[in-house]
């Protein structure tokens, strides 16, 4: 019998997951020396957590503020199996040398710590879902029939495509929808938003998405105009 059917799918999407871990690579006659650093690739999601706390709004208003709560399954790479023994081949070719999108923090803790959310896809957001339809070569959602499976970290770069609009009027109408106003730092205009999580049970989370839109206080942007 071959050594290869004997392997788990977990161990394979492990494996998979391991081979981005500079810290798993071996040494050859090609590896820098140990003075070089080697720099782990920034995550998307760190691209994109917010870089704002409440205190960093006082120059601005607030608008169309909104915020959506859902809960999921989340499973660390080590726990995939025997819940997703049929998903994880699948998920193995889908994240194969792929970067990992980061935690809910952003970061990337390497290795089996790595956690994917899974969700059915009728419970994912209308604007996420036509998102994925449009952009046919992300590789931050693997979808597998009516599941989809993505690291916390994949939320952030498309974060306002998860809030509804808000019920502030017309003016709120498509606030959320365009992306190109999104940013992970308060300025005139923008779309800001975070993310907050909690674990309610085994490999099962609640989280939480807000966003809102902010503007320069009249008195603020006339002087930036005056500049």
């Amino acid at each position: 019998m071959r050594l290869s059917s004997l392997l788990s799918p977990i161990f394979l999407v492990v494996t998979a997951y391991a081979a981005e871990d500079p810290s798993a690579s071996s040494t050859s006659a090609s590896t820098p020396s140990a003075s070089a650093t080697v720099e782990d690739p920034t995550p998307v999601g760190a691209l994109w957590t917010a870089h704002w706390s409440a205190p960093d709004l006082t120059p601005f208003t607030q608008h169309c503020s909104n915020q959506n709560t859902y809960t999921a399954k989340i499973y660390k790479l080590d726990e995939l199996y025997p819940d997703l023994k049929d998903q994880a081949p699948q998920l193995k070719v889908f994240y194969n040398k792929q970067l990992y999108a980061g935690s809910w923090a952003g970061i990337d803790v390497h290795g089996v710590g790595r956690e994917l959310i899974h969700m059915d896809m009728a419970e994912v957001p209308y604007k996420v879902r036509e998102w994925m339809k449009k952009e046919g070569k992300q590789r931050h959602y693997s979808v597998q029939g009516g599941d989809v499976f993505f690291a916390p970290g994949a939320i952030y770069p498309i974060l306002p495509l998860w809030v509804d609009d808000s019920d502030e009027g017309l003016e709120c109408e498509g606030v959320f929808d365009d992306l190109e106003t999104y940013s992970n730092e308060p300025k005139d205009g923008a779309v800001i938003g975070k993310v907050s999580h909690t674990n309610i049970g085994e490999k099962e989370v609640r989280f939480s998405v807000e966003a809102l839109q902010v503007k320069a206080k009249a008195g603020r942007q006339d002087r930036r105009d005056e500049l």
